[in-house]
């Protein structure tokens, strides 16, 4: 889900009716479709294989073209960055019928869609989902491509991952349902969530403070699981933590991530990348001193950058204002370089109890071989409630949310929808990695594991 720069709640606010068949065109109520029922071929029955021509970019239209690489200080994404790229229309692919905008980001745009398969044709409400959409050409000529397909690359990773181990925080990591596209564009198929964090920090429904607990919490368990995965996401931020309507956290956009071929757990104790990329006000001190840096001077880093970002999440959740840490390099520079012997320490003035102080102090260590992991968490003090009963025991605990605010229910369709013309064909499904697959040829995925796999 992408942070909009209007509305930063992705909580749909239209009041939906009950579906009705009778509502759209005979010869969508009346499609048969050969497949077994539920069955991925059932649901997606437009998709087939054919391939796709990449897309000749056009100069004139797209004048400029960003640079792939990260290092320049410019290329950095900023904090509550606003979206440059149109929205593609008010239509969806294959058997998914348009909702509604649901937010707008610097990649693309994410709608909620609702399926229209089997059951739906049968009379039942359709299953609202949410979609990422991307164009083709526009990613390419903006340099987006790598991230894209780094995105699904680390999704497909994490789903090998939930096949071999019983990681808890998987519970915690967003799932791809699907990877797919047209002529011209690509669509990530995802759970609708509620809001993200940045919503939440601005006041939408549920108090920070009272959750921050559950929550840190449940961003280090889904760390855990996606560092098992052989992933390192290296752009924590509200923007990419993701809440359902439970109040459950669910860590998003992995476009900037570092993935490790091996498939194998990654080791806090060894580095993996070099690359500067990210946001600016989460990144590591280690990450960031390889800016402008010679390939013979840039150094190594590990799987701590992820818990850096962790403690500056953490601060926005337990301060008083709940604003950002590091929003200039100068807090930064004063923070690393804040004496030891001084009476209080840089976070003191924080309004922080002393168990939430030590937490964050430890997340944010300079050191990162020093800095807390999911070891040093599970064990910290401040995830202990009054009953001696440790948070990482019962992250399935309900959510305080502010008072008159209800949960919000998904089963929503339009009265009057923007029905597509017709449903566009869907090409290439497959189920193994696109690799560095620059001409989308084989992009189009389906979660074997998820809501249409067959495991």
């Amino acid at each position: 889900m992408l942070a909009s720069p209007v509305d930063k709640s992705c909580s749909p606010k239209e009041s939906f009716g009950p579906l009705s068949p009778e509502s759209f065109p005979v010869a969508i109520r009346s499609r048969k479709s050969t497949q077994k029922p539920g069955s991925d071929k059932h649901v997606l029955v437009c998709i087939t294989n054919a391939p796709i021509p990449f897309p000749t970019p056009s100069k004139q239209k797209f004048p400029g073209r960003i640079s792939v690489t990260m290092p320049p200080h410019k290329s950095f994404k900023s904090t509550r960055r606003a979206s440059d790229v149109p929205f593609p229309g008010r239509s969806a692919p294959g058997p998914f019928l348009f909702l509604r905008r649901v937010q707008s980001g610097s990649y693309g745009e994410a709608i909620a869609v609702c399926e229209l398969d089997g059951q739906w044709l049968q009379g039942a409400p359709g299953r609202v989902l949410c979609m990422k959409v991307f164009n083709k050409s526009t990613s390419l000529l903006r340099g987006l491509l790598p991230g894209i397909v780094q995105e699904v690359l680390s999704y497909r990773m994490m789903t090998r991952a939930h096949a071999r181990t019983d990681n808890e925080g998987g519970a915690f990591v967003m799932s791809l349902e699907a990877s797919l596209q047209d002529e011209n564009r690509l669509f990530f198929v995802m759970e609708l969530m509620d809001c993200d964090l940045l919503a939440v920090l601005n006041g939408h429904r549920f108090p920070r403070q009272a959750n921050a607990r559950r929550w840190i919490c449940q961003i280090a368990l889904g760390l855990s699981f996606i560092h098992a995965s052989g992933v390192i996401h290296r752009d924590l931020k509200p923007e990419n933590l993701l809440l359902d309507a439970a109040g459950t956290i669910r860590i998003s956009d992995f476009g900037s991530a570092h993935t490790e071929k091996t498939w194998d757990a990654l080791d806090p104790t060894k580095v993996y990348a070099h690359e500067v990329t990210g946001t600016y006000a989460y990144m590591a001190p280690e990450m960031l001193c390889n800016r402008k840096k010679s390939k013979s001077q840039i150094k190594m880093y590990g799987l701590a950058v992820d818990y850096w970002s962790l403690g500056c999440v953490g601060f926005e959740l337990l301060s008083d204002e709940g604003e950002c840490l590091f929003d200039t390099e100068e807090e930064l520079q004063k923070y690393q370089t804040w004496p030891e012997t001084a009476n209080a320490t840089y976070l003191s003035f924080a309004g922080l109890s002393e168990d939430a102080e030590s937490l964050l102090s430890g997340l944010l260590n300079v050191d990162p071989l020093q800095r807390f992991g999911i070891a040093a968490l599970r064990e910290h003090p401040y995830f202990q409630n009054d009953s001696g009963v440790s948070e990482f025991s019962s992250t399935s605990a309900p959510p305080v949310c502010h008072p008159g605010k209800t949960q919000h229910s998904y089963g929503f369709v339009p009265e009057e929808p923007d029905l597509v013309e017709g449903h566009r064909n869907l090409f290439t499904v497959c189920l193994d990695p696109p690799e560095d697959d620059e001409t989308f040829e084989h992009f189009g995925w389906i979660n074997p594991k998820g809501i249409w796999g067959t495991v």
